[in-house]
């Protein structure tokens, strides 16, 4: 179960956002505007945020960015209408994870939250993978040179595993994946090339 925040100045909208979460097994907390939503941000863990793209006058952008710019780890679901793509192409551009357009139909709504989860579930693993790395490193460092470490993790296999996962995610968007896992493309390119035994000189 993950707690969601859903940040829309339409009651129409958030009642079917609260119907819709809650049935997907989530826990929804709601807020009218960025205000509200700031402060629901300060008091408790959100896992993502599902936000309409224009709030009181902000346009998407705005409002994605000042949501980012509080808690940058918290992903964003945009909620555009069709009308307004441009809205959604630039909270994109801001830093959302996707958008979803309205009228927001429930499906639609489900697959994009469960893909977004997914996508945090990745980051997680692949932060905590980064600081196994770090530690493996930091531990080994007097290791007299040309030894070889072999170890019951395999560093590059786990990489190479998240990095199919994250693929899968985004339908083989390479350039999406390495963006939501913090590498560049060409790192992401050569850990698909193959595991490795790491070698500590």
């Amino acid at each position: 179960m993950a707690t969601i925040l859903h940040v829309d100045d339409q009651p129409s909208v958030g009642s079917l956002l609260e119907d819709a979460l809650t049935r997907a097994g989530h826990r929804p907390v709601s807020a009218a505007n960025v205000v509200e939503a700031l402060q629901v941000l300060a008091r408790e863990h959100v896992d993502l945020i599902i936000s309409d793209d224009r709030i009181a006058g902000l346009t998407g952008l705005e409002v994605v960015s000042l949501l980012r710019r509080e808690r940058n780890n918290v992903p964003v679901i945009a909620l555009t209408p069709c009308a307004r793509i441009e809205q959604a192409v630039a909270a994109i551009k801001a830093g959302a994870i996707d958008y979803v357009m309205k009228p927001v139909e429930r499906q639609q709504l489900t697959i994009a939250v469960e893909q977004a989860l997914e996508i945090v579930r990745l980051r997680r693993e692949n932060e905590t993978l980064r600081g196994e790395v770090m530690d493996f490193r930091t531990e080994h460092a007097a290791i007299p040179a040309g030894a070889v470490v072999l170890t019951s993790l395999n560093i590059d296999e786990a990489e190479r595993a998240l990095i199919l996962r994250a693929l899968e995610v985004t339908n083989n968007n390479r350039t999406r994946t390495a963006e939501l896992l913090g590498i560049s493309v060409r790192t992401l390119r050569n850990k698909l090339n193959g595991p490795r035994r790491i070698q500590v000189a």
